[in-house]
């Protein structure tokens, strides 16, 4: 694919699609007040057309003649606007087919096993906008949150001011979305993000903690006796050797593990480191535990 069509089509991708995330953050109250004041736009046209038809009455043909005029003036404005829109239109669907078109396969492909959706690799990051977090966006979040893995994007949305409970001023909130790659990446990202950068105020899953499948065969990874380091530049595969999983006689593969993947569960390996570094965690929390209990004992 041309290195230019495809920049283009992936820059209208994300307008797009911070589109739909500034729209599905728009709440109930905000809702409220657009369809309130379009009510009140629709009531004062009635009341001024309502008010036009009495005066009708009493109008000489001077007062009617400039009034057909000035309808007239607006009725073709109205309809050059409605001819623009139908262009502006026309014009986004063809380019939009034409960046279709492009990537369409000859035929329809099934859902790829092991792939997640973009909403469970997404990860929701907060901060207030003050101090030296205060000209933050979403290029330095990509630059922090690079650490943990390959980012697809980044999406900032629109500031909100707040006022804290218990304080008289208003702050004002910053809500970032990080799209990642890979659903392990985002876990690694709300595990180690909020003490990797304690000016966050929270790092979360932007829809939810997304439900990990377990194997059907063999129980979920145990907790290393040693601390584990995630593999970076290696494939998942490389830790079996260079043919994969071991295979006995005739080369059937041994203790192959049967997931049951739909369309949005992670794939084996994603799983797996992430069930490694909760493991890690587990460990890590359990020796600080351990190790506060034998302060108390001596004191």
């Amino acid at each position: 694919m041309d290195e230019k069509l495809k920049g283009e089509y992936d820059r209208a991708r994300t307008r797009r699609r911070e589109k739909a995330l500034q729209d599905e953050l728009l709440d109930g109250r905000r809702r409220k007040m657009k369809d309130d004041l379009e009510r009140r736009e629709r009531e004062g046209k009635d009341f001024m057309n309502n008010l036009k038809r009495k005066r009708a009455e009493d109008m000489n043909e001077a007062e009617r003649r400039e009034q057909e005029i000035q309808r007239l003036a607006e009725d073709g404005k109205r309809r050059r606007k409605e001819a623009q829109e139908r262009m502006e239109k026309r014009r986004q669907e063809e380019e939009e087919a034409s960046f279709m078109e492009v990537e369409k396969s000859p035929e329809p492909q099934a859902p790829k096993t092991g792939e997640s959706s973009e909403i469970d690799r997404t990860v929701k990051v907060r901060f207030h906008r003050e101090g030296d977090t205060a000209g933050w966006d979403k290029d330095k979040l990509a630059t922090m949150f690079a650490k943990y893995g390959s980012i697809d994007s980044v999406v900032m949305a629109k500031d909100k001011k707040i006022r804290p409970s218990g304080e008289k001023h208003r702050k004002v909130i910053a809500i970032g979305f990080i799209i990642y790659k890979r659903i392990d990446h985002a876990h690694a990202a709300v595990v180690d993000g909020k003490s990797d950068y304690p000016a966050l105020e929270s790092v979360s899953w932007a829809g939810g903690e997304p439900d990990i499948k377990s194997p059907t065969n063999g129980d979920a990874p145990t907790a290393p006796t040693t601390p584990i380091s995630t593999p970076k530049n290696k494939s998942f595969r490389t830790s079996f050797g260079p043919g994969g999983l071991g295979k006995g006689a005739g080369g059937t593969p041994l203790g192959t593990p049967k997931f049951s993947f739909s369309p949005k569960t992670p794939s084996l390996e994603e799983v797996t480191m992430m069930r490694l570094k909760q493991a890690e965690k587990k460990r890590l929390e359990e020796q600080i535990r351990k190790k506060e209990a034998a302060e108390d004992k001596t004191v």
